[in-house]
């Protein structure tokens, strides 16, 4: 249970077992300690609830970028340019449902054409859908005065008077309303009813993401970890989404209950915000990761992020589709085998087949290959290769396809090359790249393999 603290403290929000104790919303905490010694009860922290609201806006980025923070337990999202790209209202809120589930919250939506009506539909809690402002009147008009907001002598006015509904205020003529109330209770319900516009303040999204989640208990397991950093992950998500990007490297702080720290940090190819990509990313990672003891609290940091490339999508699998797919594989082995253990190749501009190549970050663009014939299987040093009557000769005699290819090249560094290339075949159709070492004569080396 969580009580409002101060001298007179008042229970303000109860689990459903506390509730089946008999213990209701507004109840003084003495009487819910009479009703039952077993409750844990915890102080509102008003700072903690504004913090979470705005990790909940940011995970709604994904819905619609023009979102308002509406404290203590309320967003207002302005849906409307959004209904289309997410297959209509219904199919929208059923979304947002289940994303939230997953976040570990329990939500109650409601829509109206104005953002106060909204509000109050919710706050009320009727999960009413007005796509029209008739209809919005019409579920307004049901609703207890107590969604006004107003102080505690304008309620006890409006009892005295037998005004219980908002239907039943709104029925009053409006010069004696405003007379008896003020201007304000009167614009209240113009700006709930859509009569008067009501701008809300947006909500900011912070320039980086970074996001903090203290579990409820101390682990010591991957998986839960796994579990927490999901939150975190879809938070993420929608904060990418806003600006259509992605993350390129992110950061996973782990704090023990002593206050010792590690870092886990995943580095990918290409930015994405794809939740099941990331924590499969972050699980590889884990697995390898020392834990410094039983984990408390755990840090989510985005540390670079990029624009996503615009994608067309096709009916049949295409080279993009192939190419998510190699890209998810050259991530997934650098989360389990490390950065260094997975690279790319490049091609460099030396004439030295073995000096004619560097490693690169995965990804990289490669440079077109040379029109010569280069074998696919290049030997990390050449073979010495037998003679027969002084012919060349593997697993059978070698019949000169191609060649020569004279390269001498490297003299200025000292690792200097004269050699006469050929492309050679055995008697079995094995083809290969073999050749003769000008400076001692006879010599043969095989370096490559065609097939």
């Amino acid at each position: 249970m969580v009580s409002s603290g101060g001298n007179r403290p008042l229970i303000i929000a109860c689990d459903e077992r506390a509730q089946e104790a008999g213990i209701r919303n507004g109840m003084a905490l003495s009487a819910a300690h009479a009703l039952s010694s077993e409750i844990t009860v915890r102080t509102r922290d008003s700072g903690a609830e504004q913090r979470c609201l705005e990790e909940i806006a940011l995970w709604a980025l994904q819905f619609t970028s023009q979102i308002s923070v509406l404290p203590p337990a309320s967003l207002l999202l302005e849906i409307g340019g959004s209904l289309r790209l997410f297959g209509g209202l219904d199919a929208l809120r059923n979304q947002i449902g289940d994303s939230a589930e997953q976040l570990g919250f329990d939500t109650l939506t409601a829509v109206a054409p104005a953002p106060r009506g909204a509000y109050w539909l919710a706050h009320a809690g009727l999960a009413a859908s007005a796509e029209d402002k008739t209809t919005l009147r019409h579920h307004l008009n049901r609703l207890p005065v107590a969604c006004i907001d107003a102080d505690a002598d304008t309620f006890k006015s409006l009892e005295r008077m037998g005004i219980r509904t908002i239907g039943e205020l709104e029925r009053l003529p409006r010069d004696a309303l405003v007379r008896r109330f003020g201007q304000r209770l009167l614009d209240q319900l113009d700006r709930a009813f859509g009569i008067l516009p009501d701008p809300q303040l947006p909500f900011s999204p912070p320039t980086r993401f970074s996001a903090s989640l203290a579990l409820p208990s101390p682990v010591h397991e991957v998986e839960a970890l796994l579990f927490a950093a999901h939150r975190l992950i879809l938070q993420m998500t929608g904060y990418l989404s806003a600006s259509n990007a992605g993350v390129m490297r992110l950061k996973l702080r782990l704090e023990s209950e002593d206050t010792k720290t590690v870092d886990t940090i995943v580095a990918l190819s290409v930015p994405s915000r794809d939740p099941k990509h990331l924590i499969n990313l972050l699980r590889e990672r884990l697995s390898l990761t020392t834990l410094p003891g039983r984990i408390e609290a755990i840090t989510l940091e985005a540390m670079d992020i990029a624009q996503l490339a615009p994608r067309n999508f096709s009916f049949f699998p295409d080279a993009v589709h192939t190419r998510e797919e190699r890209t998810t594989l050259v991530e997934k082995l650098r989360a389990r085998l490390g950065d260094d253990a997975v690279c790319g190749l490049s091609l460099f501009p030396d004439a030295r087949p073995e000096l004619a190549w560097r490693e690169t970050e995965p990804g990289t663009l490669v440079q077109p290959a040379p029109p010569l014939p280069r074998p696919v299987w290049l030997l990390q040093h050449p073979r010495p290769l037998n003679l027969h009557e002084g012919r060349p000769w593997l697993d059978g005699r070698l019949r000169l396809l191609d060649g020569p290819e004279r390269i001498e090249f490297g003299w200025w560094d000292g690792l200097d090359v004269m050699r006469d290339y050929f492309i050679a075949r055995n008697t079995s159709g094995a083809t290969f790249w073999i050749y003769r070492e000008r400076m001692v004569a006879g010599d043969w080396f095989l370096h490559g393999i065609f097939s």
